[in-house]
């Protein structure tokens, strides 16, 4: 759901929009790469560098309720009232959505350009969500190479340690869900090692649907 890797934590019983990722006019059908981990994986490091290296991936921006956080960038989220984002769930406008720390977050149904694929950066949870509706959904999930370095990462970026503390103890359950969903699951160690594994995973899903 986010570039920060924030949503992942006890949602309740979420619910699913009603809308699909369907083909743009004279397209091919789009195929839904996830990109998925706990905050502090560095998920929104490669999914940025994904989209800026390949011009036919397309992510779609999570919708949100929480507060911008101090120095945080504009477009990290499209910000919006509770009101404004509940209106958006009875009108089945999200692909898939969650409560998170009190807080709503969601992934709006995308309009995918003609030709391009989509990228969607969300929590495990979502991710769930997400390939319960489409079985050929490709998953990403990404760890960080420890607890105390995805701990220093959320710390780095300006959690507090309320938050840090809530994030980490939902982690392990968020990996063990994470392994058995994951078409690759990465240690991302490194961000240009992280990329190239998916890029690679990338090319060679096209090839096979595409040929």
């Amino acid at each position: 759901m986010s570039p920060n890797g924030e949503p992942g934590g006890d949602a309740g019983d979420p619910e699913t929009a009603g809308a699909e990722v369907g083909a743009g006019a004279g397209g091919h059908e789009p195929i839904v790469f996830i990109v998925c981990g706990a905050g502090g994986a560095g998920k929104s490091t490669i999914t940025s560098r994904m989209i800026i290296e390949d011009p036919m991936l397309h992510l779609s921006r999570s919708w949100t309720t929480r507060p911008r956080r101090e120095g945080e960038p504009e477009d990290a989220y499209v910000w919006v009232s509770e009101e404004d984002f509940r209106r958006r769930v009875e009108a089945g406008g999200f692909l898939e959505w969650a409560v998170f720390f009190e807080h709503l977050y969601g992934t709006p149904t995308p309009e995918v350009p003609p030709g391009n694929d989509l990228v969607l950066e969300i929590d495990v949870q979502g991710a769930v969500q997400v390939r319960q509706r489409d079985p050929n959904a490709v998953v990403v999930f990404v760890l960080p190479p420890s607890r105390a370095e995805q701990e220093r990462r959320m710390r780095e970026r300006g959690d507090g340690d309320e938050h840090v503390a809530r994030r980490l103890a939902k982690s392990d359950g968020e990996e063990e869900i994470g392994r058995e969903l994951a078409d690759l699951i990465i240690v991302n160690h490194d961000v240009e090692g992280s990329l190239a594994q998916v890029q690679k995973l990338i090319g060679e899903v096209r090839r096979q649907r595409r040929g």
